[in-house]
């Protein structure tokens, strides 16, 4: 069986194709955030807490819906990825906030 390299937080672990980048992590022990992912259903990608940055991409990956490449360079906790977290929760918080206000739960 095939298997792709890739770099999680300077942990050099390996995934098979069609993987996730969230289950390669997972799977080796590597935390990332997540409300709306179950592996139950299909990918979705709501929440945006499990954004992840990979080396030479411009744009943060949403790592439950991004599969897996050879050689990924994946960073779970930069600055960039925590604020981005941080606000999606907020606005996540909010909506929730605004359909409790008008009686829709």
């Amino acid at each position: 069986m095939k298997k792709f390299r890739l770099n999680i937080d300077g942990k050099e672990v390996f995934g098979i194709p069609g993987q996730t980048i969230l289950e390669v992590a997972r799977e080796n022990d590597v935390f990332i955030p997540t409300l709306c992912f179950d592996e139950r259903t299909k990918i979705y990608g709501a929440c945006g807490l499990c954004v992840v940055e990979c080396e030479g991409m411009p744009k943060l990956l949403k790592a439950c819906a991004t599969e897996i490449s050879p050689n990924m360079i994946i960073k779970t906790n930069t600055k960039r990825v925590v604020e981005s977290r941080k606000t999606n929760l907020e606005l996540l918080l909010r909506k929730l906030g605004h359909i409790l206000n008008i009686g829709l739960i």
